[in-house]
């Protein structure tokens, strides 16, 4: 089994998203469907109903966050009823504009609440606010519950980040970027996980447009960094994929 724990379906095209989705049924990928937003994740619901292997979470991206108000409070049907949140989480690298850093720190901090209140785990973006991020999962006590997406921060915070037993997501830049093959190294196989965080990602590394049996490279290349039997990884992920749904999708 391969598990793809972050891939964003929403993002394929009209002419894509039907080849992907055979990929999945034919490999047998399960695929956690990461949300943006509202729309993005009502998209990913619609996908889900084409294969059995996908699972659809909600969240809102940090980019998708402005400096105007918003509504949390709609919000609480979505996350009742997810299996997990994500994407979530703080972005004071890519985004620019530091007027929506407040908002951002508010719109997080009420999802962190959530993961707790409902005792689901959360995905968490941490571009440029790793250390803000750090601080919050402990303010929060919700380390245990928590999964850093594709983590690029330095490696203080990594290793306090690896202390409170926090999950971790390799992704498709472990190819080539030796600063990530470092990161990798330093993580417990057992708080590892795997991602493509697809279809774009792979793009934006290295041109190409992800599919998602691109978790195959990944995963080999993740073995290859830790020093581990491929079969050993799989059930690894296969295990934590259970705690982290609650044994759901069992």
């Amino acid at each position: 089994m391969y598990i793809d724990f972050h891939n964003h379906l929403d993002f394929y095209t009209n002419e894509t998203i039907d080849k992907a989705i055979n990929i999945i049924n034919n490999e047998e990928i399960k695929t956690i469907a990461c949300s943006m937003d509202e729309k993005s994740y009502i998209k990913n619901l619609e996908i889900s109903n084409k294969s059995k292997y996908i699972i659809p979470i909600f969240g809102i991206h940090p980019w998708k966050v402005d400096k105007g108000i918003y509504n949390l409070e709609k919000l609480e049907k979505y996350i009742k009823t997810t299996p997990l949140i994500g994407e979530v989480g703080l972005d004071f690298h890519w985004v620019e504009d530091k007027s929506t850093y407040e908002n951002q720190i508010r719109v997080f901090k009420y999802f962190l609440d959530c993961a707790k209140k409902y005792k689901k785990y959360i995905n968490v973006h941490t571009k440029g606010a790793e250390k803000l991020v750090l601080d919050l999962i402990k303010k929060y006590d919700i380390s245990n519950q928590t999964i850093i997406h594709w983590y690029s921060g330095d490696k203080d915070t990594l290793l306090k980040l690896i202390d409170l037993k926090c999950y971790f997501t390799a992704s498709v830049d472990l190819y080539s970027n030796t600063k990530t093959i470092e990161i990798i190294k330093e993580i417990p196989v057992n708080k590892l996980l795997a991602e493509t965080d697809g279809p774009i990602a792979l793009e934006w590394v290295n041109g190409v447009y992800g599919m998602p049996n691109e978790i195959k490279k990944v995963y080999r290349h993740i073995c290859k960094v830790k020093c581990v039997d491929l079969e050993e990884f799989q059930f690894s992920c296969k295990e934590n994929l259970m705690k982290i749904i609650n044994s759901i999708y069992k």
